[in-house]
């Protein structure tokens, strides 16, 4: 069920009534869990026993983590953790991905390969609740966090359905002692979190969908295209991007505000950023964090040599590019960002850029023309590395059999070089409509400058409220009226 639906709005609304109408705390949870369950089971009913497998392995590792003192006990009880957590991940998402790369590159040298994949379904969010699960077992492991002790509370935990399957990716230390506290229902909750489910809306339905209309034809056959549609298809793809998975993020937070729960922020205005870092402080915050926190400080972090820096960086945004899905695109994606943010921390982002801090860890203040440049090249990066993230292979209908891997590579890079090499065809397709698609690109820039003006303490677009009624049923009417007949599902439900 996706949230931008007619099913996913009766089911939620059935699933609010009853929690606000039991009483009692544990009653809601056991609700809550079964109803996140049936929510996940909507796609497959058998892959939620994948999730029922990592919830039941975690929780027993972290009872024993925390009945265990012997540190080569302990690592071995988190070895477990990650080798189940990780292998079940690895055969799902990567083994045909490895057969596929292994068959291809016998091929190489002039061998016949008979390439037999497994071609199991990947489960929805399998990436999502196996970091979380993770994060607790490491967590615990660390002693930053006490086991849970209520397997219906870890349950829920790994299985609250706003987050299940495209996050944001919470962390135990921040959601399990939200369900120790009492819920009381909120009408400055429910507001907020109407609020958040309309804006996420709006993203996802009204921006992130149009935009597909230009982005798949342009990004299937972009040979028949000028390089002004290039550049135009590609801002439009950021753009998309960015509506439909910010606007899941937002209707995230925003359900789970109406049951009583806070989960943490995503993303912050990332196409303002004026470095790298600064972007991964702003896009999907919740990997971002995770990936510092378990995967780049414990690799040294910025504490040694340049070189070991460097590699830190790398690594991490290799993994992370992995991570999304298992493509060598998405491999190059990564490796983009890890080369320009080694760049960043080696020689800084040309000029401007972050602000200094002063001797006392002030920020220094900055002319905002003074960041410009940093932003440019920012803004040129993260845009030029989403052509390689877009571009994977695709599966024929006819066949059902995946599309190469080369050929998807042939493609960005064909589009990457025409970005900048004007193609030569001899009937260009000029794309029809275009003002209807800067327009849409305008209304998100203007969200994220609304959103950051917001986020630096100043005050937001408020209407009077004998206003707001008739302005949030226009703002649906609009929603309705302008949606496109074929709504495109969440782009990060693949991953």
């Amino acid at each position: 069920m996706s949230f931008a639906s007619l099913p996913f709005a009766f089911f939620f609304i059935i699933v609010f009534a009853m929690y606000w109408s039991i009483r009692r705390e544990g009653a809601r949870h056991v609700m809550l869990l079964v109803a996140s369950y049936a929510f996940y089971m909507a796609w497959n009913p058998w892959l939620v026993l994948l999730i029922i497998g990592s919830t039941v392995l975690d929780f027993v590792v972290g009872l024993m983590l925390g009945r265990t003192e012997g540190e080569g006990r302990r690592k071995a009880l988190l070895i477990v953790s990650l080798v189940g957590n990780l292998g079940v991940l690895g055969l799902f998402k990567y083994a045909d991905f490895f057969i596929h790369s292994f068959g291809s590159l016998v091929e190489q040298f002039g061998f016949r390969a008979d390439v037999r994949t497994l071609g199991l379904l990947l489960p929805v969010g399998i990436s999502f609740y196996t970091f979380q699960t993770l994060s607790y077992t490491i967590d615990v492991y660390r002693r930053r966090i006490e086991p849970e002790g209520s397997f219906l509370r870890f349950a829920l935990f790994v299985a609250f359905f706003p987050q299940l399957v495209a996050g944001p990716i919470v962390k135990a230390r921040d959601f399990l002692p939200q369900l120790l506290a009492p819920r009381r229902f909120d009408w400055g909750s429910l507001d907020a979190g109407l609020m958040l489910i309309l804006v996420g809306l709006t993203k996802k339905v009204l921006i992130a969908d149009n935009l597909a209309t230009l982005v798949d034809p342009v990004f299937a056959h972009p040979e028949r295209y000028t390089t002004a549609d290039l550049w135009l298809g590609m801002f439009c793809y950021a753009g998309q991007i960015y509506g439909d998975f910010s606007g899941y993020s937002d209707m995230a937070i925003g359900l789970a505000k109406l049951l009583g729960f806070e989960l943490c922020l995503n993303f912050a205005s990332p196409y303002l950023a004026v470095s790298l870092s600064d972007f991964w402080r702003r896009w999907h915050i919740s990997l971002s964090s995770w990936l510092r926190d378990y995967l780049y400080i414990p690799l040294g972090g910025s504490h040694g040599t340049r070189w070991k820096t460097a590699r830190n960086l790398m690594l991490t945004m290799l993994l992370g590019g992995l991570w999304h899905g298992a493509s060598w695109t998405f491999v190059v994606w990564g490796a983009i960002h890890g080369i320009a943010l080694v760049v960043q921390k080696a020689y800084g982002w040309l000029v401007g850029g972050e602000a200094r801090r002063s001797s006392d860890g002030a920020l220094a203040r900055r002319h905002p023309l003074a960041v410009l440049p940093g932003w440019a090249a920012t803004f040129l990066v993260v845009n030029v590395a989403w052509v390689f993230f877009r571009c994977q292979p695709v599966i024929d209908p006819d066949t059902g059999i995946m599309g190469s891997a080369i050929d998807a590579m042939r493609v960005a890079t064909y589009y990457v070089m025409h970005l900048f090499v004007p193609a030569s065809i001899e009937q260009p397709a000029w794309l029809m409509d275009k003002w209807p698609m800067c327009m849409l690109l305008a209304v998100l820039a203007g969200m994220q400058i609304h959103g950051e003006w917001v986020r630096r303490g100043r005050p937001g677009i408020r209407l009077p409220g004998i206003l707001a009624g008739p302005a949030y049923a226009m703002w649906v009417l609009v929603i309705v009226v302008f949606h496109p007949q074929h709504a495109a599902p969440f782009i990060y439900f693949q991953f």
